[in-house]
């Protein structure tokens, strides 16, 4: 895909990310997830051509001889915007060297994603975590996190979300960050929503945090055991999601990113086999996953889907409503209401 296709793609997401929700989703959370990823994707391959093409751009002017104090200058702070603080500073040094040198240095250049910094469970580059850390705060997103305290249930969530988007738009207009198709996203727009990004996904992390339950996503094709699963799930004090094939349920684990996945292993469209493979990326591969399956699994099969760094249980059908309900209690760290 084209770099003008990324980019119109680009904010025609962050305008529908900033206006109403449709209403083919369910909540504010699942749209806000939805549209997060989308986003993201798109950040990354524009801002990864837009770094490429000023590259490019610059190694033409060093070898017409045609390189300026301006134009250095120009490409410094394009350089700035686009990629992590340590390769700035190792390009920047390389200016003054050989211009073979220079070319594999900036051949070698890949775009800081905020994003990513943000997933990061350690290891986080120090200088994205303070543009992370000051974004937050300019969208306001600490106070809102903090008026769940009083009654974190699913609506209140939904208007923290919806006045999350509403400082994100009121963000794009105060950077002018243009959300017309027809506007050009500079390198300082694409790190000013790079930062916005990061700084939902911090929020989100920190809506996860705070008390009021925690959502298991139930995916199952028989109408029956879906409904069963989510009788046992909810008289054990937690929320429910569910999916009815494996598309469905594709969709929902990476909009919603749930606290705990109970997954059959044979549906249509998608199989539990393809969807524990399909979320082990970096986005899902935190989401606790327990097969619940009628299947007459071999002992070396049930092993080696056990031995998948995402199944944390595997129940056989039919369901004991204790084994269920301790497995679910032990993987989620809640305490059982009654003890059994």
């Amino acid at each position: 895909m084209a770099k003008l296709e990324h980019q119109v793609l680009l904010i025609t997401r962050l305008k529908e990310f900033t206006g109403r929700v449709p209403a083919a989703y369910a909540n504010q959370k699942e749209f806000f997830i939805n549209c997060l990823h989308s986003m993201s994707e798109h950040l990354v391959d524009l801002k990864r051509e837009t770094l490429r093409e000023a590259c490019e751009d610059f190694s033409r002017k060093l070898d017409s001889g045609t390189v300026t104090d301006n134009t250095s200058a120009e490409f410094r702070g394009t350089l700035e915007k686009l990629v992590p603080a340590g390769d700035f500073t190792i390009a920047c040094a390389s200016m003054i060297a050989g211009k073979e040198l220079l070319r594999k240095r900036l051949a070698a250049l890949t775009p800081l994603s905020l994003v990513e910094e943000e997933k990061k469970a350690a290891g986080r580059d120090a200088e994205a975590d303070r543009q992370i850390r000051e974004t937050y705060a300019r969208l306001n997103f600490a106070p809102l996190v903090a008026e769940l305290a009083a009654g974190p249930d699913d609506r209140a969530v939904d208007g923290v979300l919806e006045k999350a988007r509403a400082e994100v738009a009121e963000y794009c207009c105060l950077y002018r960050i243009p959300l017309d198709e027809a506007g050009t996203l500079t390198p300082y727009s694409l790190a000013c929503i790079d930062a916005v990004l990061a700084a939902c996904h911090r929020i989100l992390a920190n809506l996860r945090k705070t008390p009021g339950g925690k959502t298991v996503l139930i995916v199952d094709d028989d109408e029956a055991i879906l409904d069963l699963l989510t009788f046992l799930v909810r008289r054990e004090g937690f929320k429910t999601e569910g999916a009815a094939d494996g598309e469905q349920a594709l969709r929902k684990a990476r909009a919603l990113c749930p606290d705990l996945l109970l997954l059959d292993l044979m549906l249509p469209k998608c199989s539990g086999f393809e969807i524990l493979r399909e979320l082990q990326d970096d986005g899902t591969a935190g989401i606790p996953i327990v097969i619940v399956t009628g299947r007459n699994a071999d002992p070396s099969t049930a092993e080696m889907i056990k031995r998948e760094p995402n199944v944390r249980g595997f129940i056989q059908k039919p369901i004991k409503p204790n084994i269920l309900a301790d497995l679910l209690h032990a993987i989620l760290k809640v305490p059982a209401k009654t003890p059994r």
